[in-house]
């Protein structure tokens, strides 16, 4: 598991602790994923049919999941994590990942940092994470950080625990979502109301790419991670223009100079770095004919 170095906390809603924010660094480990996390914890697959907090709890726990409570410095400290899935639990207790073995001085050195740095975005609590596609850990100090550690252990036995990313800047479309670790029976109602509203938001534009014909050309012609077809993209990730405003949609297609209802993001098309918004006119005429994207949109 790699560690986190931005937007990790504990979320305290009201003065009620719910979960924690695992975060996320520009990494690879936090790029590729969660299925494997989800299938060690039994989370159902998504689907229309499961929409919203449904599709994020856990149904199982897994054997390997370690707490421990130690002593640093006079200071309470704690450690949950998932072990390595082929390793025994009595081998797990042993092996810490190597990214929180220094939990308690890496805790140090940031609530230092924040001291001399107190307009800095980054947030004061006590903690440090790491995740990867089928893992995570946890390290807090604090007697009251720690209270709240053994409340997330505690909930993830009793199988009350949903498993999420989130995204914490939902205005900025470049804004990494965090993985969050959440316990569902403190979940507010509006949270649970936006996990609904996002899979619908997502379904819907399944559904659309679908209508228009995107989804098959994009199989028939992108190549996403790969060679063997004739285009190359690491991202096409189609963005509603505007899913709740009608009208502003319309308006904004006119400036887009689009008849559809969603642009692309792509990132590292066929000319190395390029990167930015496109319409589906332009992302149909780049798949489906010889010119690179670049030289459709320069044209």
């Amino acid at each position: 598991m790699r560690k986190a170095f931005n937007d990790f906390f504990l979320w305290v809603i009201d003065d009620k602790f719910v979960g924690v924010s695992l975060g996320y660094d520009f990494t690879a480990e936090h790029e590729w994923g969660i299925e494997d996390l989800r299938r060690r914890f039994g989370i159902p697959e998504a689907s229309k049919k499961n929409m919203g907090i449904k599709n994020r709890v856990i149904t199982k726990c897994v054997d390997n999941l370690i707490f421990k409570e130690e002593t640093y410095k006079n200071k309470k400290c704690a450690l949950l994590y998932v072990g390595y899935k082929y390793r025994t639990r009595e081998e797990d207790e042993k092996y810490i990942p190597g990214d929180l073995k220094n939990y308690k001085e890496d805790i140090e050195w940031n609530i230092a940092w924040n001291e001399k740095h107190p307009d800095e975005r980054h947030r004061k609590d006590p903690i440090i994470t790491a995740w990867d596609g089928e893992s995570f850990g946890i390290g807090v100090m604090g007697e009251k950080e720690v209270e709240y550690l053994k409340e997330l252990y505690d909930a993830l036995q009793k199988i009350n625990v949903a498993i999420t990313h989130i995204n914490l800047l939902p205005n900025n479309p470049f804004s990494n979502s965090s993985l969050s670790l959440l316990i569902v029976d403190r979940i507010p109602k509006e949270a649970l109301d936006m996990m609904y509203a996002a899979d619908k938001e997502y379904y819907d534009r399944v559904d659309y790419e679908e209508k228009i014909g995107m989804t098959k050309i994009k199989e028939k012609y992108g190549n996403k991670n790969g060679y063997s077809k004739s285009k190359y993209y690491m991202a096409c990730s189609p963005k509603w223009i505007d899913y709740d405003d009608a009208e502003n949609r319309e308006k904004r297609k006119k400036e887009l100079n689009t008849k559809y209802d969603i642009m692309y993001w792509i990132n590292y098309s066929d000319d190395d770095d390029n990167h930015g918004w496109y319409s589906v006119e332009e992302i149909k005429e780049w798949l489906t004919g010889p010119k690179k994207l670049t030289e459709i949109r320069k044209g």
